[in-house]
């Protein structure tokens, strides 16, 4: 399954939606695929309690965040 990705801007894969947080799901998976499919279920049967709650109950990061830290890991790697 595909969409198309508004922080991106092109169309990806569900498997990038849920491993491009460091193997954990992007936050914004559950709004993005939701209408799609079941998400929940999906998360659920993919991940622990723990590793969605530690996604999903954090503050989002601002874009600045997160092209500091796309930065850091290409500079690192």
């Amino acid at each position: 399954m595909e969409i198309y990705c508004t922080q991106l801007g092109m169309v990806i894969d569900i498997n990038y939606c849920i491993s491009v947080n460091d193997g954990l799901p992007c936050r914004n998976t559950i709004g993005c695929w939701q209408g799609r499919m079941d998400i929940y279920a999906f998360l659920k049967e993919k991940f622990t309690e723990d590793d969605l709650k530690k996604v999903f109950s954090n503050l989002p990061k601002s874009k600045i965040e997160r092209i500091i830290e796309s930065a850091e890991k290409a500079f690192s790697s």
